[in-house]
């Protein structure tokens, strides 16, 4: 569900289970921006993962799930 606050057309996402407002066009980089060392997640939109390299051109949609989760090393 798209709105507007201030003039902005704003969109819906989930991050980590989280609604929040971001304007249309944010990047999952930008995101990720409050999330403190993004460097140490690994993400994933809508369940399909997302690579450090491609998450500033991931623009966000309306209704976008985010999932910020450390991976596993080892053996």
């Amino acid at each position: 569900m798209t709105g507007n606050v201030d003039g902005a057309a704003m969109l819906r996402v989930r991050v980590d289970g989280q609604e929040r407002c971001v304007p249309v066009g944010t990047t999952l980089e930008q995101v990720l921006a409050d999330a403190g060392d993004a460097a140490a997640f690994s993400t994933a939109v809508n369940a399909e993962f997302v690579a450090r390299a491609a998450r500033a051109a991931r623009v966000l949609a309306d209704g976008d799930e985010v999932l910020l989760f450390r991976p596993i090393t080892g053996g």
